[in-house]
């Protein structure tokens, strides 16, 4: 039926019920007024019911829109939910929060993986992201669906490139070669050392090096999860960190003049290619010092401290990419092999 057949009908049973010729009249003008302002839209549209009818306000991006400007978040991962409204705005701009359902999240995935391209792990990042604010729609009373009951979060395991002892030691001699201190590559080989994330060595300060029982340590809150870290700069490393501190004679202030990570990755993109090694990042460096220690013999749960993991889980992505380990371990087992077959006395 259109619009125009039902308010004929609607006046019909107007008039059945009593209503004068004046007072139908005077409805049919109001309506053709209303026609008149509507007559650029679709007003057949307006007959059938809308997919969202009843649930205006309850428009996923402006749910989340409101939510993440009042979430009690660092604004770094303010503006990794923004990403996710973005993609979200891309796929299905005018989704509804009741509408949302494990075929939605499963679309909303295929979306991001072959029309935007996106990684696993990225697109995983982003319904976590999603999942979130589900939740606190969910706890506000406004679904009483869970669309993520049925539907797994999928991630897959990277490998993470890390320096060698060796690569440490060319981008050390190439740090002692310059003549003017080079305020990125000294952070970058300071976190190697540490572990620090970049967010923590850009905020670190001489202040944070305190004494404890008579040893140098790390004391600090990091930066991502507000939590405190302890790490003995006098031992870890054989205390390369401590002595690279202690050659900036800067005392007050942040320790490191780095800019932000896009500047330092690309100067430390320069230097690679510069020194002859494999492209890093800052990150880099984050790995470098977690696959080093394990390579040492340090315990997984002792890295999980350094690094300041609050689950060992995150931790053992490092045990994957130490390669140099499991040649390290065959190699020595191949030796005490031969000293076994060496001590042997011939039969006979």
């Amino acid at each position: 039926m259109d619009i125009e057949t039902a308010i004929s009908n609607f006046l019909s049973e107007l008039r059945k019920m009593g209503l004068d010729n004046n007072g139908a009249l005077l409805i049919q003008m109001q309506i053709n007024g209303i026609n008149h302002i509507m007559s650029y839209g679709n007003l057949n549209n307006l007959a059938a019911p809308a997919r969202t009818i009843g649930k205006k306000g309850n428009s996923l991006v402006k749910f989340m829109e409101k939510e993440i400007q009042i979430a009690a978040v660092r604004e770094s991962t303010k503006k990794l939910h923004l990403d996710t409204l973005n993609q979200i705005k891309g796929f299905s701009p005018n989704a509804s929060l009741q509408e949302m359902s494990s075929d939605f999240l499963l679309k909303f995935e295929i979306y991001m993986r072959e029309e935007c391209r996106l990684s696993t792990n990225t697109i995983a990042r982003h319904m976590k992201s999603l999942k979130r604010y589900v939740n606190v729609a969910r706890k506000k009373g406004i679904i009483t669906e869970y669309p993520f009951l049925n539907y797994t979060i999928r991630t897959e395991q990277v490998h993470r490139d890390a320096l060698t002892e060796k690569e440490l030691e060319i981008l050390e001699k190439y740090r002692e070669s310059l003549s003017e201190p080079n305020e990125v590559l000294n952070a970058f080989l300071f976190s190697c050392y540490t572990g620090l994330r970049y967010s923590d060595v850009r905020i670190f300060t001489k202040q944070n090096i305190c004494t404890i029982n008579h040893k140098r340590w790390i004391v600090l809150k990091m930066y991502k999860t507000n939590k405190e870290i302890r790490i003995p700069l006098s031992t870890i490393f054989e205390g390369k960190a401590l002595k690279l501190a202690k050659s900036i004679s800067r005392t007050r202030g942040v320790l490191f003049h780095v800019g932000s990570n896009q500047q330092a990755n690309r100067v430390l993109k320069r230097i690679a290619k510069k020194v002859g090694i494999k492209k890093m990042t800052f990150h880099t460096a984050r790995h470098t010092c977690a696959t080093l220690l394990l390579y040492r013999g340090v315990s997984i749960t002792t890295v999980q401290t350094v690094l300041g993991h609050q689950s060992v889980k995150t931790t053992q992505i490092y045990s994957a990419v130490t390669d140099l380990t499991l040649e390290k371990e065959l190699k020595k087992a191949n030796g005490k092999r031969n000293r076994v077959g060496k001590g042997r006395k011939p039969k006979g």
